[in-house]
């Protein structure tokens, strides 16, 4: 900061000097002053020397004492050349240049070299002792005592003006390089991804949260309007733009922004307006956090909800129907048995449907089963070749090709064997129900890296199951089959999960359906 002040000066003193020169050269050139060739030959070198030094930015002092310096020889050649009234107050005109730079020593050198000067003048004989005793001269002697006295008493009290300047200057750049510190601190390691934009969505800065969420580069992002809103959502997002550029704020707006790679994902945005010192809007910020996970956690706990209701209601609906059911079934049993009864065809009819819902109520009571708090170590592996053994009519009916993958003997995990049996039945049954003739089922079991989990694969050759439907496989009573009841797969889900288990389920139309599970292994 003084290097910045003390160049400033010397720009001014540097200014004064050309303007000076400029004036009494042309006031010789003119004849308002007798010829001082000697002058005008210094002049000239002078002002090519510093103008030299100013272009060359030499250091700030050596350029003010190169100032001080050519000031004196200047006013001391144009005394030794043509004396007089005018250019002896030259000397006080170089006191109240010199004031710029508010130095105490600065003016006490002035002071001594004015001295040196008069004195060398007066012994040359050049300023002889009758200017001297004029009243005229007098004057200008007392006057330049005066000047000197106030010179150093101004150059006191305005350095000491000027020093607490200086440290008010210094404590609020301090303060103001502390926030801007505490911002810029901010802005880089925050969490959440913060975007500056200008007003027409050019990206002006970026933190880098904001990179890694969106996988936009800095170098990418600035100077660009990225697509950061997936199509579906571009008409709110219009909306909220034009707001925004109206003064309106939103804070923890949930939507949908889109990465780099297309992706779409869960956001809370917060938008904001940025003003000027006129308030007007100039750009806005935008800071968002991915709250994929958080929407994760809702749709589990609805899931769990709706888990919930259907145990609930599993548990009223089973015994309160069951048993009714079960006097309703035994004479339709009966009345059944008489072929040529003019009914028969209805009885059986019955028959087929009490049994269907003997079924649901079956897959009901499933459900409303507390989890098992017990669970012993079970073989995957042996559980999955005797599942295995029980469609191979199926298989051989269909012309289905089995192909097993085990590589492991240990497949030992913790839990209970008919659950995990029946949750194998079903996903086979299901492969093999989407397989119309001809197919594959591919069967595979491998660990993890770390072997703290056990992976299973099941694969078919199907017809693949729809987008629309994968969504919502695993909701209660949801089924596109003419005779299911639509809890299946809810049920398999629940089987898992009690067993801290993980089903994932990947599927294309006409290619077939892949069906990824894992459980954690027993540890011995």
């Amino acid at each position: 900061m003084q290097y910045e002040i003390l160049q400033k000066r010397n720009i001014f003193t540097l200014i004064t000097y050309l303007f000076s020169n400029l004036v009494v050269t042309l006031a010789i050139i003119s004849q308002q002053f007798q010829n001082n060739y000697t002058y005008l030959y210094f002049c000239g070198i002078s002002t090519l020397l510093l103008l030299a030094f100013y272009f060359f930015k030499i250091p700030p002092k050596a350029f003010q004492i190169s100032l001080v310096i050519s000031w004196h020889i200047l006013i001391f050649l144009y005394n030794c050349q043509s004396i007089n009234t005018i250019t002896l107050y030259g000397f006080i005109y170089l006191f109240g240049v010199l004031t710029i730079y508010r130095s105490l020593l600065l003016n006490f050198i002035n002071i001594l070299f004015v001295t040196i000067e008069i004195i060398i003048l007066v012994k040359s004989s050049i300023m002889s002792l009758t200017i001297l005793n004029t009243q005229e001269n007098h004057l200008f002697l007392i006057f330049l005592l005066i000047v000197c006295i106030i010179s150093l008493v101004q150059s006191l009290s305005i350095k000491r003006i000027w020093s607490k300047m200086e440290q008010k200057t210094l404590a609020r750049e301090y303060d103001l390089n502390s926030k801007q510190a505490y911002l810029n601190l901010f802005f880089e390691h925050a969490e959440d991804a913060i975007a500056v934009f200008d007003m027409e969505d050019r990206v002006i800065a970026v933190n880098p949260a904001f990179e890694k969420l969106y996988g936009w580069t800095k170098e990418e992002a600035i100077g660009n309007a990225l697509p950061l809103i997936p199509p579906i959502h571009l008409k709110g997002a219009k909306t909220r733009c034009a707001r925004l550029r109206e003064g309106k704020s939103y804070t923890f707006f949930e939507t949908q922004d889109m990465r780099k790679d297309g992706t779409v994902f869960d956001a809370q945005i917060s938008l904001s307006p940025i003003l000027n010192p006129h308030g007007e809007i100039i750009a806005s910020s935008v800071i968002s956090r991915d709250i994929s996970y958080i929407k994760e956690n809702e749709n589990l706990i609805v899931q769990s909800e709706k888990m919930k209701l259907v145990g609930e209601l599993a548990a009223g609906v089973a015994h309160e129907i069951r048993n009714p059911m079960t006097v309703i079934s035994g004479f339709v049993q009966m009345m059944n048995e008489d072929a040529s009864s003019p009914y028969y065809e209805y009885t059986k009819l019955i028959q087929t449907e009490t049994e269907r819902i003997d079924l649901i109520l079956a897959e009901f009571l499933v459900l409303s089963r507390p989890q098992v708090k017990q669970f012993t170590p079970i073989n995957l592996a042996e559980i999955l070749a005797e599942v295995t053994q029980l469609f191979q009519f199926e298989f051989q009916q269909k012309s289905i090709t089995l192909k097993m993958i085990n590589p492991y003997k240990n497949t030992i995990i913790m839990g209970n064997e008919n659950q995990i049996k029946q949750v194998f039945i079903n996903l086979i049954k299901n492969a093999i129900e989407a397989i119309s003739e001809k197919g594959t089922i591919k069967l595979e079991m491998c660990k993890s890296s770390d072997e703290k989990s056990i992976y299973i694969t099941i694969k078919d050759t199907g017809c693949g199951i729809p987008p629309h439907v994968l969504e919502r496989v695993f909701e209660p009573f949801y089924t596109t089959k003419s005779k299911g009841t639509g809890l299946g797969m809810m049920i398999i889900n629940k089987v898992i999960q009690d067993h801290q288990g993980t089903i994932k389920i990947k599927s294309k139309q006409n290619m077939g359906t892949e069906i990824l599970l894992s459980f954690p292994v027993e540890q011995h």
